[in-house]
């Protein structure tokens, strides 16, 4: 099992640190796993069970290429990573195991690859504007619309020694993609589909959650996990990580549709602000799920920024104490001050 971990923000140390328990947690008895984790960071890896090899900024640098395409060192990664093992499987740091991590490699076979999921085929996003130049690149290799192929996350990436030409096509791919200027920031994942185009593919979305759409809530779990128990790998460190929830805080089904129920008149866009308010305000009884409430906070203030100036001085009274007229009240009385309170917070900053 491989990561690329890289730079000194604490979160994406912290995600790949959880993602890594979350894998241990799930073997089953007699099952071993040999972890690596490709890092300018060994030390913060230090009593883990893991393998860390080295990255100096002159090898970072040198897989981000000329084109100054940060993601290419992810394939890069992948491409090292496979002449150290029969079977390669590439971890992004957003994930978390549900089930043991040999269930996904049983599923790397020759001619088979794995992928975290499919995402859409070329056919649907080809006249995109911003896929219109990476399609002028895809006509020349003969592809389109009518013979599309599937494109794939590449949260994982299972593949075997022998594909180190594959690897090798998808960063000549990914070069030629990114010459002068590029729109898509996915063009890496895209370039490894192509490549794998026309081999079976195996999806791991049974196996694992990649939690890259909701990191807000994810963060400030892992966050606190951290903070309670510290970094220093344990057994109990292990154990203790199954107490963190693996989904997203969100109110029960009655809740959802009473929040649905209440905001029916409203706009569009007082909709989506109204029911970030009151997820947030409705999220289940859980120690976790108290520090990602703002999660969905978050996600009102964001929308709330993207209204005119007007619209803002409407939603937001002269007084502090007063809750906005248009919007139903929280379930629980207390959550009206505290939700003000970040809001004006975030808008203030």
């Amino acid at each position: 099992m491989l990561y690329l971990v890289y730079g000194e923000q604490d979160v994406y140390r912290r995600e790949a640190k959880f993602s890594i328990l979350t894998a241990l947690s799930q073997l089953k008895r007699g099952e071993s796993l040999c972890i690596r984790v490709m890092t300018d960071r060994p030390q913060d890896y230090a009593g883990w069970p893991v393998e860390t090899v080295e990255l100096d900024q002159q090898t970072l640098t040198r897989w981000q290429g000329e084109n100054g395409y940060i993601h290419r060192r992810k394939a890069c990664a992948i491409a090292h990573g496979v002449t150290l093992a029969d079977h390669t499987l590439f971890v992004d740091t957003d994930t978390l195991f549900l089930k043991s991590p040999h269930r996904v490699f049983e599923l790397i076979t020759p001619g088979q690859y794995v992928m975290d999921e499919f995402e859409y085929d070329w056919s649907y996003v080809c006249k995109r504007p911003d896929y219109l130049k990476l399609g002028e690149h895809l006509r020349a290799h003969g592809i389109c619309a009518g013979n599309s192929f599937k494109l794939y996350n590449s949260g994982l990436c299972g593949v075997r020694a022998s594909d180190v030409p594959l690897l090798e096509t998808a960063i000549g791919l990914i070069d030629e993609w990114t010459q002068g200027s590029f729109d898509i920031h996915t063009i890496e994942q895209i370039a490894i589909s192509f490549a794998m185009r026309g081999s079976k593919v195996c999806e791991a979305t049974k196996f694992v959650h990649h939690f890259y759409a909701d990191k807000r809530f994810f963060h400030a779990m892992q966050a606190y996990f951290f903070s309670l128990h510290g970094e220093a790998f344990s057994p109990d460190l292990v154990a203790r990580c199954l107490d963190v929830p693996r989904v997203k805080p969100i109110p029960s089904a009655w809740q959802r549709l009473r929040i649905k129920w209440q905001l029916r008149n409203q706009c569009k866009h007082m909709k989506r602000v109204g029911r970030d308010l009151l997820y947030g305000s409705s999220a289940p009884e859980h120690p976790y799920y108290d520090v990602c409430r703002h999660g969905w906070w978050e996600s009102a203030y964001k929308e709330i920024r993207r209204w005119d100036e007007a619209e803002q001085k409407t939603f937001f009274s002269a007084k502090d104490v007063v809750w906005p007229q248009q919007l139903p009240r929280p379930a629980n009385a207390a959550d009206e001050q505290t939700i003000l309170a970040f809001l004006r917070q975030r808008m203030a900053l």
